[in-house]
């Protein structure tokens, strides 16, 4: 019987796959059973430019941050542009997941030993009317794949986006600080959570970096926790 349940099943994804086959989102090609993902073909995937670790220091002080990692690129039009695009606007939350997963597997095979003073993973938070029509938050789901690596504490209560910010793009990097400037507030449970410990705020592009750095601000103001960023792409021109 369960050989049998076996086969329809089989029968039943081969149904589904000739109905609906998994296209890879850059080339429009049709991804092959062995591809390891549901969105983009491996080799074009491999070949996806990555961050420069030399530029990491620099981000790291401009951030106020006391550790930094980037895992790609963010260029017009490249691929890891195309990618964001589908997670944060189209619904491939398992973009983010995977991506997260990548950058996780990176950190712990070049920088375990940085991991060893941090315990939480905090995503970037939208604001109450954007995560209900979005329906999702995209840095949560990048924090899910880098956790299933990291295996650090994945919190989302404890900083609160309580401001309806504008969109940051097109704006200057001074327009962008006055923008976010106290559009964070951490709540007061959270302060004896994060005293001597480490969080990690997790997002998906850093462009100037002015809502991360206002995000750290807002911690460090009322906590003495150490507090690093990961993003999965860094805008480049």
């Amino acid at each position: 019987m369960l050989a049998l349940k076996n086969v329809f099943r089989s029968f039943g994804d081969s149904i589904v796959d000739f109905l609906y086959p998994k296209i890879c989102i850059i080339s429009g090609e049709r991804l092959s059973e062995q591809n390891s993902n549901s969105f983009i073909e491996d080799n074009l995937f491999v070949k996806i430019e990555t961050a420069d670790v030399k530029e990491f220091r620099e981000f790291k002080a401009a951030l106020n941050a006391e550790f930094f990692f980037s895992m790609y690129v963010f260029r017009h039009d490249n691929e890891i542009q195309t990618l964001i695009h589908y997670l944060k606007y189209k619904g491939f939350t398992c973009i983010g997941e995977f991506l997260g997963e990548k950058a996780g597997n990176k950190i712990i095979n070049n920088l375990k030993d940085s991991m060893k003073d941090y315990q939480y993973l905090l995503p970037v938070p939208l604001f109450s009317s954007k995560m209900r029509k979005r329906g999702y938050n995209q840095s949560y789901h990048i924090c899910k794949g880098l956790n299933s690596i990291l295996n650090l504490e994945l919190i989302e209560k404890n900083i609160l986006r309580t401001r309806n910010t504008r969109s940051q793009t097109g704006l200057s990097y001074e327009e962008r600080v006055k923008n976010v400037r106290d559009a964070f507030t951490l709540n007061d449970e959270s302060i004896p959570l994060l005293m001597n410990k480490g969080i990690i705020i997790v997002d998906d592009v850093l462009t100037t970096g002015s809502t991360i750095k206002e995000i750290v601000r807002t911690i460090k103001q009322s906590t003495n926790a150490k507090v690093g960023v990961i993003t999965l792409a860094v805008v480049k021109s």
